[in-house]
Formats: C-alpha cells, sequence, structure tokens
C-alpha cells in the first residue's frame, strides 16, 4: 500500500510540475514539487525527504549545454529519448523529460541541446567512437557530454579519450543513489569510471532482460504459479525448462512446427548469454587488481547454458526467431507462447493484449543462488561520458549531477512506476518482478570490450544447433587472452 501512494504521488509531482512549466512565462521560474504550497501533510512529509544535488548555483547566460547521442545500431528504440523533449505532448515520458530538461534549464539558464547521430556498430569503432576521436584529436570542444553505444565507449575509455567521471569531473558523485551502483562495481577499473548510467537514462532499462510468461496457458497446464517461484527461490533453470518442455502442439495439424503452433517457450539468439548471466557468470570481470580477466569457462557456466540449450534447441517446443521469422509479437499476443525472453522494451507492444500477461527475471541457477541476475544487453545500451575535452568541465559536472537527481524524481516514476507498473504490467505481482529484475542487473565487461568475439561465438552456437562450448572456447582462448591484454595494457597507459 506504501509503495501505492508514493507511485501515486509521484505521478502527482509530474503532473503538477508540467502544469506548472506549461504556465510559466519565459520570465517566470518553474515552479516544481519542491515548493507546491497545496501538497498535503502526508505529501509535504515525503516531500521533505527529497535530496538535491550538492552542486553550486550558477548562471551560465543562456549557452547551449550539447550532449552528443549515438548508439550501438541503427534502430528507433535504442535511439535515446533521454534528453530529446522540445514540446509537450501529452505522452508521459516524453513530458516528463521536458520537465526534467526545463528544470535544469532554468536553474541554471541553459539550453539543452542534443546532437544525434544514429550509427551501426562496428567493432567499437562505429560512429559515436569516430567522432569522439575526432573532435579529441582536434581539440574540438563540440561538446559538454556524451551518451555513447557500449562497444564504442568501451574502446574511447581504453583509448584515453574520456575523463574519469570520478575524479575529473567537478561535483559528479557517482555514490550518489541517481547513478547505477550497480555500474560501480562492474565497471570501475582501479577507481576509475569512465562511463555509467542511472536514473539519467532510460535507454539501460530498455535493454533490461526479461521473461514475459502468458498467465492463462499458466492455469491451462496446471503450473505453479511462478511469481510464487520467484519470492521462494525455487525459480530454477531447471523448472524453467521442465514447465516449458511440456507446452508443445501442432494447432493446425501439418505435421510441422512453425508460427502457427504452440510453443513453451519463444527464443531469440542472445537468450544464450542471458542464461550465463543468469547464473551470476560472465565472459569477463575486473578483478581485485583492477585488470579484466576471462572468466567464462567454468563448470557452472558450461552447466547452466547446457540446460537452456536442452529446452531451446528443440524446435518443437521452442520458437526460435532466428530460424523462423519474427512472428512472436503475433504469437505471444494469440496465445501460442508460454515463455518470451526479450527486453523490457517488448513489453510495450503488448499495451492491448488481450490475455493477461506477466514478467519474470531470468532464472537462477540453482535454489542456494543468493540472487537473481539480469543482463544489460550490451549492444543495445549506452552510457553517459564525458569526452577528453569540453568547454567547461566544472559546467558539465554540475549539469549532469542535477539532472542526474531530478531524473530519479521525474525520469524514473515516469517510465517504471508509472508507465511500466500502472499502464502496461496488469498486476502487483509483476511490479514486484519488476523491483527485482533492474535491482540484479549486471554488466559483463566481457561483452562490453567483445573479448574474443565470445559474445558473437555463444550466439553462433544457437545460430547453428552446436552444443559443443568445448571446441568453441578452446579456438578463441588464444584470441580472447590477446584482447585481455592489449585492454589492460591500454588502460595502464590511460590510469598512468
Amino acid at each position: 500500500m506504501k509503495q501505492k501512494l508514493v507511485v501515486i504521488f509521484l505521478a502527482m509531482q509530474i503532473l503538477v510540475a508540467l502544469v506548472a512549466v506549461s504556465c510559466a512565462t519565459d520570465e517566470s521560474t518553474v515552479k516544481t514539487p519542491s515548493n507546491n504550497d497545496s501538497l498535503s501533510a502526508e505529501e509535504s512529509a515525503t516531500e521533505t525527504e527529497r535530496k538535491s544535488a550538492a552542486v553550486p548555483g550558477k548562471d551560465y547566460g543562456g549557452v547551449k549545454f550539447d550532449i552528443f547521442v549515438s548508439g550501438n545500431w541503427d534502430n528507433e528504440w535504442t535511439e535515446s529519448y533521454d534528453f530529446y523533449a522540445p514540446e509537450q505532448t501529452g505522452e508521459l515520458i516524453n513530458d516528463a523529460v521536458y520537465l526534467r530538461n526545463k528544470i535544469i534549464e532554468d536553474r541554471y539558464n541553459i539550453e539543452i541541446n542534443e546532437i544525434n547521430i544514429r550509427g551501426q556498430a562496428s567493432g567499437g569503432n562505429g560512429a559515436g567512437a569516430q567522432e569522439i576521436t575526432k573532435i579529441v584529436a582536434a581539440g574540438d570542444k563540440s561538446y559538454d557530454a556524451a551518451m555513447i553505444g557500449t562497444y564504442d565507449v568501451s574502446n574511447l575509455a581504453l583509448k584515453g579519450y574520456l575523463l574519469d567521471l570520478n575524479s575529473q569531473v567537478p561535483y559528479l558523485n557517482l555514490q550518489n543513489e541517481w547513478w547505477d551502483q550497480k555500474a560501480n562495481i562492474d565497471l570501475s577499473m582501479k577507481g576509475k569510471m569512465y562511463f555509467t548510467t542511472g536514473d539519467i537514462s532510460m535507454l539501460d532499462n530498455d535493454c533490461t532482460y526479461c521473461i514475459l510468461f502468458n498467465k492463462m496457458l499458466i492455469v491451462d497446464y496446471n503450473f505453479e504459479n511462478p511469481y510464487e517461484m520467484v519470492r521462494a527461490h525455487t525459480w530454477t533453470m531447471d523448472k524453467f525448462v521442465s514447465m516449458a518442455k511440456q507446452v508443445s502442439s501442432d494447432l493446425n495439424g501439418d505435421s510441422k512446427f512453425d508460427q502457427n503452433d504452440l510453443y513453451g517457450m519463444c527464443v531469440w539468439q542472445d537468450g544464450m548469454l542471458a542464461a550465463i548471466n543468469a547464473a551470476g557468470g560472465r565472459i569477463g570481470k575486473i578483478n581485485e587488481n583492477g585488470e579484466i580477466e576471462l572468466t567464462l569457462n567454468t563448470e557452472r557456466n558450461i552447466d547452466m547454458l547446457t540446460k537452456f540449450m536442452s529446452l531451446v534447441y528443440d524446435r518443437s517446443v521452442a520458437f526460435s526467431i532466428y530460424h523462423s521469422g519474427d512472428h512472436i509479437e503475433n504469437m505471444f499476443a494469440n496465445d501460442q507462447v508460454l515463455f518470451y525472453n526479450r527486453y523490457l522494451n517488448i513489453v510495450k507492444k503488448y499495451r492491448n493484449m488481450d490475455t493477461d500477461f506477466g514478467i519474470l527475471p531470468f532464472p537462477l541457477y540453482e535454489e542456494s543462488q543468493k540472487e537473481y541476475y539480469t543482463t544489460v544487453h550490451a549492444y543495445g545500451n549506452s552510457f553517459i561520458c564525458v569526452p577528453l575535452v569540453v568547454e567547461d568541465i566544472e559546467m558539465t559536472g554540475i549539469v549532469l549531477e542535477d539532472m542526474a537527481c531530478e531524473s530519479m524524481y521525474i525520469i524514473t516514476p515516469a517510465y517504471y512506476d508509472i508507465s511500466l507498473q500502472g499502464k502496461l504490467l496488469r498486476d502487483d505481482e509483476s511490479s514486484e518482478m519488476l523491483d527485482i529484475i533492474l535491482s540484479t542487473r549486471l554488466y559483463d565487461v566481457g561483452a562490453s570490450y567483445q573479448i574474443g568475439t565470445y559474445n558473437e561465438r555463444i550466439m553462433d552456437m544457437f545460430r547453428h544447433n552446436t552444443t559443443d562450448f568445448a571446441s568453441m572456447y578452446k579456438k578463441y582462448e588464444k584470441q580472447a587472452l590477446r584482447d585481455i591484454e592489449k585492454i589492460n595494457e591500454a588502460f595502464s597507459e590511460v590510469l598512468g
């Protein structure tokens, strides 16, 4: 009940502030929820707990704050909508971005300006990496900050083209709750952070893996409630595979399985890496010495992957989008699939689905596993960073820190509490699952830096229906170790 009251209050905050923005003149100050006199006593008490960024007040005289944005690929859903909202449209997330921007613009007398270059990823040398490389080499101070796709931003970091967000950007404090603390853990190299994410971005949420399930089919097959399994820590890969394998039917009787039939699961190729990550495994991770090491070839990772492959390679129970075409959107809506693994971005496509559906984290390796682990899709995600050369580094730090803080109170409620929980997901349990999914995310630096191209090679196993992990691993091990040596040497030079 308390959570629902908070959600309602946050919705009121956004709506009240949006009205204030729409009524403000050019000379007026935006009336944010923090100075709204009409709030009730309970709401006012909640609001007094609202935190502020520890940054000084500044008047920058109307300058533009230019944010360069370039994702990993040329696709509309990975094109950032985190900063661009030129006007109110009545769409909640757009209007929340508009409000957040307006508050920051008025507070510092700046104009937030997004420069977006969509570009295909190319081994870490895509449009984002090329642009930042060019401006740094030229000493060009065109951009005040950037949001760049994972592969490109990783490559820029190891080449020394980005500032350390912990020590080189004044007023930026990544220990604050509006920055992703899991990113701090997984991406920090000897205390240095060259890129990060948090409430300032919604793309990282969109790129977080999940499993959708059809509630009607759960009832029809008399399965145990998946929500209860998640809570009880019995939602394991063995249980998941067992349930999915029981759902299979040649609905039209043509003696072949295609998009017209019933399946226990629909799977996309990157579910392979998500399964490994769900066991807590990674291609690579940063060790205690602040260096990347190869961590893929473990008995636990192989066992988890083997369990997953036993399901997804059986085309009578698992519909493969890669092998059979992307019919799944209609299939899931038409009650032809029990489980569907994809990203949170996909949830919005089922806004009008007749049958109720729910959302789950990827399953545990075993019941004794302490927590769930959820992948953030490296290929689709982007990170906040600061180019090595900027016009006013103090302004960059102040604006990013305050923008992230305001985003926690304005953007995240719009995306998370109101849009996903209140508008798309259909029950309180799904909201609870969403809490688990977003609080148990991990960042696999082995995938981010494409070590040994193992991320692609693991997906190749799925594409070609091969199960020989040992041979695949051995074939690319030398390349992976060379990649790691090169990366660690590069960072040794960058870190001094």
